[in-house]
């Protein structure tokens, strides 16, 4: 009789959770988890936008609105140096990451012997550790090669870095008929210079000014690949973590991630637009 009862309540108590599980509208309980998880990981960008109009600084609560820790921040002469640097490899890195990346997958659309294990390298430049990275590229460009520590010395780990993304983008944001228009124009007589001139560059030019934006705020933010690379010339992040590093955090580095904050969102945003367009061009 016990094991009757028993097993009598455990089936009550399961239907009573089951009737539970039925009742609760899992659009809300997607909707409720979509935005505790917005709030963590906007709360702190959110903070620092906040904190760069606060004239008290660090202090809480907010003291009064100032525009002055931005004016601080366009007169620190090393900060501005850096963000120069960081502009300029961040350019050239988006040429040649590019480049490479539109010829690296349009190529990818064919099947060729080895296919799986380009995908793989590829992907390996993502998976890898930045400061595992970092030290195995000063080993073998500064200590094996005996190239000096510079700026553009920082351009081939950058690339590394970008690459994989570009090409993942591209890949994603090509037309699904861009085959068949391929195709369509060799039937009809054009050669390989004019199916890539009027059929294929058309078609994928917003993917790959969305690749190039995308590749253009990667290398901008990169900082652990190319830590050990530079020398004295520091980019943006770096000169942000030296100065963090030495004291505290301060306000005018507050401006400095809001700025780069809005700016890096709207590159975001126009390179999803772009991809989007390419997409269902």
């Amino acid at each position: 009789m016990s094991t009757k009862a028993a097993r009598t309540s455990e089936a009550t108590h399961g239907s009573g959770l089951a009737s539970v599980v039925e009742r609760v509208n899992m659009k809300y309980v997607l909707i409720a988890y979509f935005a505790l998880a917005a709030l963590y990981i906007y709360l702190p960008i959110l903070s620092i936008i906040a904190f760069s109009f606060n004239s008290g600084g660090l202090t809480f609560p907010f003291v009064e609105f100032t525009t002055r820790w931005y004016s601080e921040l366009l007169a620190t002469d090393s900060m501005i140096e850096a963000v120069g640097r960081s502009l300029q490899l961040a350019v050239v890195v988006m040429v040649i990451t590019t480049v490479l990346g539109t010829a690296a997958a349009l190529a990818y659309r064919y099947d060729f012997w080895g296919q799986r294990g380009l995908l793989f390298l590829l992907i390996i430049g993502i998976i890898t550790p930045g400061i595992t990275y970092g030290v195995g590229a000063t080993l073998f460009l500064n200590e094996l090669l005996g190239l000096s520590k510079s700026l553009w010395l920082a351009v081939p780990v950058h690339v590394v870095w970008t690459l994989p993304f570009a090409v993942i983008v591209l890949l994603a944001g090509f037309p699904p008929n861009l085959a068949e228009n391929e195709e369509a124009a060799r039937v009809m007589g054009a050669d390989n210079i004019t199916v890539l001139r009027q059929i294929i560059l058309p078609q994928i030019a917003p993917t790959v000014l969305g690749a190039a934006v995308f590749a253009f705020t990667l290398s901008y933010n990169e900082a652990t690949r190319s830590l050990l690379l530079l020398g004295n010339e520091n980019t943006m992040p770096l000169e942000v973590f030296s100065i963090a590093s030495a004291t505290r955090a301060t306000p005018d580095l507050f401006a400095l991630g809001s700025i780069t904050t809005i700016a890096s969102t709207l590159l975001i945003a126009i390179a999803g637009i772009l991809v989007f367009r390419g997409r269902n061009s």
